[in-house]
């Protein structure tokens, strides 16, 4: 199915997220409003994390500018070839910016279907000690931050308290050496544990990573800055993909590529809305992605946009803000 766009529309949001719950203070974004000429809509989000995305709000805006100025006509062609798995199309703009085209025009054109629930893997912060075990397949813990000793020391106690049938997905955001690595992951059952995203220091080898310790390592951070990442690598236990940071067509080929390779994939979030959340539960269901989704990011959002939540359950009571509240600027077509 192709499209033949009429108008694609823009409005800016700032929200404050709740304290403690995410690496930001503020979550910035836009929303692109596209409608076709046979009045079909779609509505998709552009909002880089800082921190962790080298492009910003406004560079994005001003890349999707410049991309519909060609106009409707090219900018179609262009989006069709981008979602057609072409990467020459898109190739200069910013992860970001690519998302938000790549996904107003994939659900234009593509039949997604409606919005599943997806199973919750409970997002466990830095700073959080859950006084209930949280429910759900696995829960995500953030290390990396406090002593080696501390966060093994903190993870026992985490394990201790959950059913054994639930697994711990840690993420250390690249913070140790092989060495502490390995002193972290010694404390541990290897059995509970289903992998741990991103252990090691930026520039260091995973080469012999299974002498380390028997718990799997995941990728995350790797994929976007070595598109050459070695996905036979041993020990090697899952990729972690995040679209709103790679662009979504480049999200589709790594899935591909871990799939070829018997590599579980994990699609995960970056703090966006809801709308985006919503998109990633139909995107994991077309892409026949099984792996539980890491999508428990919400909580750290006060309120939804234009709608609530669909696919997670326990949203239901936060308030919508309407497309009239949102910051409107000048339509990108």
């Amino acid at each position: 199915m192709t499209a033949r766009l009429r108008s694609v529309e823009l409005c800016r949001y700032r929200v404050t997220l709740r304290p403690g719950t995410a690496p930001v203070t503020e979550r910035h974004g836009a929303l692109l409003f596209w409608e076709t000429e046979d009045r079909r809509r779609a509505v998709s989000e552009i909002a880089p994390l800082p921190g962790f995305s080298a492009e910003g709000l406004d560079e994005c805006m001003d890349a999707c500018r410049r991309f519909f100025a060609a106009g409707a006509g090219e900018a179609g062609h262009l989006l069709q070839q981008a979602c057609a798995g072409e990467s020459a199309p898109l190739q200069g703009l910013p992860p970001a910016a690519r998302f938000g085209l790549e996904a107003g025009w994939l659900q234009l054109t593509t039949p997604l279907g409606s919005t599943p629930q997806v199973a919750s893997c409970r997002l466990v912060g830095h700073e959080q000690t859950p006084t209930d075990p949280p429910p759900g397949p696995c829960v995500k813990v953030k290390v990396g931050r406090a002593t080696v000793q501390e966060d093994q020391n903190r993870v026992v106690r985490l394990l201790s308290r959950l059913p054994p049938t639930t697994h711990l997905r840690l993420d250390a955001n690249r913070s140790w050496t092989r060495e502490q690595a390995a002193r972290f992951c010694a404390g541990l059952t290897p059995e509970r544990v289903a992998f741990l995203e991103e252990p090691l220091q930026p520039g260091t080898s995973y080469a012999g990573w299974p002498s380390l310790t028997a718990i799997p390592f995941a990728w995350d951070e790797t994929l976007r800055e070595a598109p050459e990442a070695d996905l036979t690598t041993p020990g090697l236990g899952a990729v972690v993909l995040k679209p709103m940071l790679t662009g979504l067509s480049r999200t589709r080929a790594w899935i591909d590529a871990a799939t070829d390779a018997g590599v579980p994939v994990v699609l995960s979030a970056a703090f966006e809305s809801n709308l985006t959340l919503d998109l990633y539960a139909r995107l994991a269901a077309h892409w026949g992605v099984r792996t539980t989704p890491g999508l428990d990011t919400f909580g750290a959002w006060p309120e939804a946009l234009l709608a609530p939540l669909h696919s997670q359950p326990g949203h239901a009571a936060k308030p919508v803000r309407s497309r009239e509240q949102l910051s409107p600027e000048v339509p990108l077509l």
